[in-house]
């Protein structure tokens, strides 16, 4: 038996393409005019379904706002460098992890020109090379 496990499964999915092409090569009138002579009503349909999908959208964007929050509340608890030091002190911080042996060549040139860098970037990449692993716990006050 070289078919499926369910003999008539194929002929089922025919039959489903074949209504699925039928409904969709239809015209709204037809359409329209076949839900009126079942005994439905368009209209009470349409408002159910619009209510549908306003529910829908409300209870995805409940979802999405539940995960910014949760987002924001572990970002907020997390231990942030940048607010243990002063930008004079970062600058330093970042010069020793910039000259430390094999580092350079694995970040970025921004990264690798700290006197270029605002008093916040320099801050901000201290965060990130913290995140990274590459800042030593002795210079991690956080």
């Amino acid at each position: 038996m070289t078919g499926s496990k369910h003999p008539g499964r194929k002929s089922m999915e025919n039959l489903s393409k074949l209504l699925a092409e039928d409904i969709m090569s239809a015209s709204d009138e037809d359409l329209l005019a076949e839900f009126t002579e079942s005994g439905g009503d368009p209209n009470a349909e349409a408002e159910r379904l619009r209510a549908l999908f306003e529910a829908s959208i409300v209870k995805a964007n409940k979802s999405r706002l539940a995960a910014a929050r949760a987002g924001a509340a572990a970002n907020r608890n997390a231990p942030r460098f940048s607010t243990a030091c002063s930008p004079q002190d970062a600058r330093q911080r970042l010069r020793s992890v910039l000259n430390r042996p094999g580092i350079p060549q694995r970040l970025t040139l921004a990264a690798r020109k700290e006197n270029e860098l605002s008093d916040a970037d320099v801050l901000g990449m201290l965060d990130d090379l913290r995140d990274l692993g590459l800042l030593p716990e002795e210079d991690d006050l956080a």
